[in-house]
């Protein structure tokens, strides 16, 4: 198989909004895609648009950037922040951590997941069947993995894993607010690094691109820990009616606030965003 072929692979890309969004997660990019063949994957695969990250940690600082952790010898020590060192001390005291199976999760997973939707702006969460279906669907998938965090025996909090290479991805991870006085997310993260760059020797766990949509301060929460900025540039490939109803929504940008539901308004701010960002950290 051929290099052009894995990074179009299935398995390398990410559908989003009933598959209308596609976002690369296969091996890190050197170069930008041709356009051309993104072209043809989106078309192939009924998309509207395309995300793809390139040139990773470039040391271009810029807008777009992984959040990462590839310390070697991570743990508590090494974390910068007092703070930091506090809570991760205290979690681990209050949580216990381990791995957990897709098919156990698609019976028990959904309270947290719902619960934690809660605290999102602008977030459809997925009916309790379609949670289901997902998670049935990736108990199957090679290299899928996920650990959760139980207090009292009760799921707290969990994160689904995917190992990429030498890289394992975070590819999604939710907390109940009800335990936010435990702090489950810093003893399900901090364990997430220190389990599988010390004890699995992988070189980096990656929790993805900084959000475009969903307000959140999972950022200051990673550099707290020790985790850093890989900065990166953004590849955008937008069909041509999406490309024209940005340039007609950045024109109209005051009035598409005053007409469209706060849900889409976000959605659109969040594509105009992309195609900034993507603007503004291509190579010249």
């Amino acid at each position: 198989m051929s290099n052009n072929d894995l990074i179009f692979s299935d398995d390398a890309w990410l559908s989003r909004r009933g598959g209308k969004r596609l976002e690369y997660v296969g091996n890190p990019l050197k170069d930008d895609l041709s356009r051309d063949a993104v072209r043809r994957f989106v078309r192939k695969k009924g998309a509207l648009l395309a995300m793809w990250s390139y040139d990773c940690d470039c040391n271009e600082k810029g807008p777009w950037y992984h959040y990462v952790c590839d310390t070697v010898g991570y743990n508590i020590d090494k974390i910068k922040s007092k703070n930091g060192r506090y809570y991760v001390r205290r979690s681990l005291k209050n949580c216990t951590i381990h791995p957990i199976d897709y098919v156990w999760l698609a019976d028990n997973g959904y309270e947290v997941y719902i619960n934690a939707a809660s605290r999102y702006r602008n977030f459809e969460p997925k009916s309790q069947e379609q949670f289901r279906k997902n998670m049935l669907i990736w108990s199957g998938v090679t290299g899928r993995e996920a650990l959760g965090v139980f207090i009292e025996q009760k799921l707290a909090a969990y994160a689904l894993l995917a190992i990429c290479g030498h890289s394992v991805q975070i590819r999604m991870s939710h907390f109940d607010p009800a335990y936010s006085n435990l702090f489950p997310m810093y003893a399900l993260y901090y364990t997430i690094a220190y389990y599988y760059l010390n004890e699995r020797e992988y070189k980096e766990v990656d929790n993805g691109a900084r959000p475009l949509l969903h307000e959140t301060d999972i950022g200051d929460f990673l550099l707290r820990l020790g985790w850093r900025k890989k900065y990166c540039r953004l590849g955008l490939y937008l069909v041509w009616p999406v490309r024209v109803i940005s340039w007609v929504a950045r024109v109209l940008r005051k009035v598409c606030k005053l007409l469209l539901p706060s849900r889409h308004y976000a959605r659109l701010e969040s594509l105009l965003l992309a195609q900034d960002i993507a603007k503004a950290t291509r190579k010249h």
